[in-house]
């Protein structure tokens, strides 16, 4: 950890004491001072801050608990205020059972639950603040991660994506080949300007030479990342069983099984009709915008998933009636414009797409031709996270295929980590897209659905995911 990033989490102490303490002020005094329900035992504010500070501590040892004291300057707001939030319900919790045994611990039950509120809000708040100005120190060089990148032939879209985030607390000092001579190249490197971290980006690089890179790492002193293969993220999800006296070792698809597909369940219904009814008034703003922009329905329907399991796919139209996949000329075009196909492998994209109407290109850049997917959730043909969902005769190019078959395992998502990262790289390459469906698929768990909403919802509602095509 660098040292600035353990100054900030040095601070974080603080800041967050001072945070937990204004909320319980500020609850005290809407409680008390302010004349809105009856006040049937009465505290003074002496007593209730002799309470208050021996709570505080307690929750704070919560929050180092819940990994909030190891901040890096690559956590986002998101992830600090849903760790905030569960210590902060945790210790709620406690302070319920604590008074269920002793009544005389705090009079008042509406206290404790706006203490709940602002603790978590204000907290949020200094968390946001101390992250400003970490982001800002990084943009002008303070406190990154010296970097050195191991790549293959083709640059990994990583790199890109950390030389372009400069928040993201990296500066990549050398991008290197492994080739002879690359060990005498790194202590160099390292001697020039001393090096943090370095990131085996190359996936096709033997185990004999990533051991080579993971020894010199720890003879130098530098962390060592590697991205995995994607027989890697197949074999990352293991459990030891005893069958009689002997230990087995067996492979689970994912950890999104028994009570988490029950839980999982249940958000998407939660989440569908939330956004059903949210968005109920766009539904008709849209359907007349569709109507008034060009001839033909307002939905475009297609078979969607696996050659075995698929189902009609509605989403609003966004191509001329005439021109959508499906008819005569819409087919013969798509045919041509796809060796203009701006990604590798079975999955087309097509900049610039001529069929596209006016509105349509609206509709894509901000999402909202996705809309009717809620219903598709609703149903259970979807979930609102897991993998991209393709056209079944894109599925029939790779679905026979070992390494890209697991990612039919779970229902396909509304948004997920492959949409998430397309949202600022539409050319990601198809392999780095399964890889990620299948690092979701293998690492499920109701925290990373809630971060992926979350983290959705930012980028649209800040205008930072880009057009789809």
């Amino acid at each position: 950890m660098k040292k600035s990033e353990l100054l900030f989490n040095v601070i974080s102490v603080p800041v967050d004491f001072l945070m937990i303490f204004a909320a319980a002020s500020l609850s005290y005094f809407l409680r008390y001072r302010v004349e809105t329900l009856p006040v049937l035992f009465d505290l003074t504010y002496f007593e209730y801050i002799q309470l208050a500070l021996v709570a505080i501590p307690f929750l704070l040892l919560l929050f180092a608990l819940n990994g909030l004291y190891t901040q890096k300057s690559t956590h986002g707001v998101w992830r600090e205020a849903m760790r905030i939030a569960g210590s902060v319900s945790a210790g709620l919790m406690i302070v319920v059972v604590l008074f269920f045994f002793n009544r005389n611990l705090f009079p008042s039950r509406l206290i404790v639950l706006m203490v709940w509120a602002f603790a978590i809000l204000f907290a949020t708040f200094g968390r946001v603040i101390l992250l400003i100005i970490q982001r800002e120190l990084l943009s002008r060089g303070t406190g990154r991660h010296r970097l050195i990148i191991i790549q293959g032939d083709v640059p990994n879209p990583i790199s890109r994506e950390i030389e372009k985030n400069t928040v993201l607390g990296y500066e990549v000092v050398a991008a290197m080949k492994y080739a002879p001579g690359i060990r005498e190249q790194i202590i160099e490197t390292h001697r020039a300007g001393r090096i943090d971290e370095l990131l085996q980006a190359d996936t096709d690089l033997g185990n004999e030479q990533v051991l080579d890179l993971v020894n010199l790492c720890e003879n130098l002193g530098i962390k060592f990342n590697y991205l995995p293969s994607v027989l890697e993220s197949h074999l990352a999800n293991v459990e030891i069983d005893v069958i009689g006296n002997m230990p087995v070792i067996r492979l689970k698809p994912t950890p999104l099984d028994g009570w988490g597909k029950v839980v999982k369940r249940i958000v998407d219904i939660i989440g569908s009709l939330v956004g059903l009814v949210l968005f109920a008034p766009l539904y008709a703003a849209i359907a007349l915008a569709i109507t008034w922009s060009s001839h033909g329905s307002v939905f475009f329907h297609q078979r969607r998933g696996s050659s075995a399991h698929n189902f009609e796919f509605y989403k609003f139209r966004s191509m001329h009636a005439e021109l959508s996949e499906g008819t005569v000329e819409g087919d013969r075009i798509r045919a041509h414009l796809e060796e203009a196909n701006s990604r590798r492998g079975p999955y087309v994209k097509i900049k610039n797409d001529p069929r596209v109407t006016g509105i349509g290109r609206f509709l894509r850049r901000t999402k909202l031709d996705e809309l009717p997917q809620f219903w598709h959730v609703l149903r259970g043909q979807m979930s609102l996270v897991g993998p991209r969902i393709h056209m079944v005769r894109e599925v029939e190019k790779f679905e026979n295929t070992d390494k890209y078959r697991k990612i039919f395992v779970i229902k396909p998502g509304a948004t997920g980590l492959a949409q998430l990262n397309q949202f600022s790289n539409q050319e990601l390459p198809f392999e780095e897209e399964i890889k990620l469906d299948l690092l979701y698929i293998e690492n499920w768990s109701m925290r990373l659905d809630l971060y992926i909403i979350a983290k959705t919802m930012y980028l649209l509602l800040t205008r930072r995911a880009r057009a789809d095509y």
